[in-house]
């Protein structure tokens, strides 16, 4: 049997890229690397049999070398990361250090023929799944997150605090908060509006849904970059957000190809569309054909009568 790596700053990702190894098949060893003790803490509970946790840099691309040295010793047969840019970096560094091969974007990884591994992931902007066996190892894949449950906790195994490890070349001099980041990737619920809201004002219709539900407001590319009703932030899409809510409300959206690939993980999609034939219809998972103007209020009233959407 092969180790197994996953490599994640944060704590969710590194939980969730455990329970994708796990499915992987047996392995002699599920290996956590990171440099962040809450990530080290949250693995050694959910399913790492082995936590590394590097110290001593500002940055986690400057554990690279250390990462790469590991590896070519230890040998994994496979190496999860995220699907952040950060992630995505340092999964490009791994890979052309250990001349391994990268599957981007993982939406399906399992167990292949023979020592292979089987991944799908999405291309042409959506349009196509393309699914493929790699041999070569390690194989390196970055998964986008939200997409499988954690494993459940358990005894904690001890963590290694790795020393010696190299002086980060980068000194960092300064942390500002970004007012550019969207806190739709980490959402419950996303009520997203389309071409179909006739006047800016009437975003509050959304926002008053959002609110109910105690989720955020999203919307299509358009409205962000054509009419600027709402920050480039807030649009969804295969060049925007990507996000994967519990529920997906969507006002007045059309549902085209662009827009859904940035929102088909979500767990149930409900529609609010006047038009019986727009694309929405069939991605949806509940659609009411009616005016947003006549649906959304009554859905406001019902909440309220329900005591609201949480």
């Amino acid at each position: 049997m092969a180790k197994l790596w996953v490599i994640a700053e944060k704590a969710d990702t590194a939980v969730e890229l455990l329970a994708w190894a796990k499915e992987l098949g047996p392995a002699e060893q599920l290996v956590c690397l990171t440099g962040n003790p809450a990530a080290a803490a949250a693995a050694a509970v959910q399913g790492a049999d082995r936590v590394l946790l590097f110290s001593g840099a500002a940055r986690p691309e400057a554990y690279v070398p250390d990462w790469l040295a590991l590896a070519q010793r230890e040998e994994p047969a496979a190496i999860l990361l995220g699907a952040d840019r950060r992630a995505k970096e340092i999964a490009a560094a791994l890979a052309a250090g250990l001349d391994a091969g990268l599957v981007s974007d993982c939406v399906q990884l399992r167990q292949g023929e023979g020592e292979g591994y089987y991944s799908e992931r999405y291309i042409y902007g959506g349009l196509a799944l393309l699914g493929e066996t790699t041999t070569r190892r390690p194989l390196l894949a970055t998964i986008p997150a939200g997409k499988v449950t954690p494993l459940p906790a358990r005894a904690a195994v001890a963590v290694e605090n790795m020393s010696g490890t190299r002086p980060d070349p980068v000194r960092l001099v300064e942390l500002r908060p970004q007012p550019s980041v969207s806190a739709l990737t980490e959402a419950r619920v996303i009520v997203c509006v389309g071409r179909g809201l006739l006047k800016q004002e009437d975003l509050r219709l959304a926002r008053d849904l959002a609110a109910a539900f105690g989720g955020e407001i999203g919307c299509t590319r358009p409205i962000a970059e054509e009419r600027r009703w709402l920050p480039e932030k807030c649009y969804l899409g295969i060049t925007g957000q990507k996000a994967a809510p519990e529920l997906y409300i969507t006002l007045g959206v059309s549902g085209q190809i662009q827009h859904m690939s940035g929102v088909r993980d979500s767990k149930c999609i409900v529609a609010v569309e006047k038009n019986d034939a727009a694309p929405i219809v069939e991605a949806a998972d509940y659609t009411i054909i009616g005016d947003l103007y006549e649906v959304t209020p009554q859905l406001l009233a019902a909440l309220k009568d329900q005591g609201g959407g949480r």
